[in-house]
């Protein structure tokens, strides 16, 4: 079955309501599906957006999380999620952070109890689409060893870093800072292949 993005976003919406997002939260976490989905990066797109709402339904996201942003400095943003979310505390931040970097020439945009977001550069395009350079990463799980270790001391977290472009739209680097992302061998495990 083929939908149009217009069909994705409105089933999307729709679903995310019925597993318990609220209306700001469903539209945050649709908009990223869906733009994830497009640029063909399906494992944080519509196949990672079923363990959005069978989180939402097991109630380990938070859908009516409401973030709270503090501004600790003038360039500073920082959001709490509240067990939602990370879509919605960006969200609520984006004109801010760019009206801020604008001023100041840097911005800085910090989250704590958020829920995955998906995409990274999903983020740091939008940032770069308001023509800033914009660099961001994540923090996750210990999983994966250190060169010549065998204990786990960092996650496949990703990190991604955006530039606007003088004709067209931005390079957008999104990457694991693995060979692969978690979400990509949990998929290899269901799918039985090593």
């Amino acid at each position: 079955m083929q939908l149009t993005l217009e069909q994705a976003t409105g089933l999307c919406r729709m679903a995310a309501l019925g597993a318990g997002a609220n209306e700001e939260a469903a539209q945050s976490l649709t908009a990223s599906t869906i733009a994830a989905e497009a640029e063909g990066l399906s494992t944080v797109g519509l196949s990672h957006f079923i363990d959005y709402l069978e989180a939402l339904e097991a109630g380990r996201i938070d859908g009516n999380a409401d973030p709270a942003i503090t501004r600790p400095a003038l360039a500073v943003y920082l959001s709490d999620a509240r067990g939602g979310l990370a879509h919605t505390g960006f969200d609520r931040t984006i004109d801010d952070l760019v009206k801020a970097a604008r001023l100041f020439g840097v911005s800085i945009f910090s989250q704590k109890n958020a829920y995955t977001c998906g995409a990274l550069g999903y983020f740091t395009g939008r940032l770069a689409e308001q023509g800033l350079v914009s660099f961001a990463a994540t923090n996750g799980p210990a999983l994966l060893a250190g060169s010549g270790s065998v204990k786990p001391v960092y996650c496949t977290n990703p990190m991604s870093f955006a530039s606007p472009a003088a004709d067209g739209p931005p390079l957008v680097i999104d990457q694991s800072s693995s060979a692969t992302a978690f979400v990509n061998i949990r998929k290899a495990a269901e799918d039985g292949k090593n």
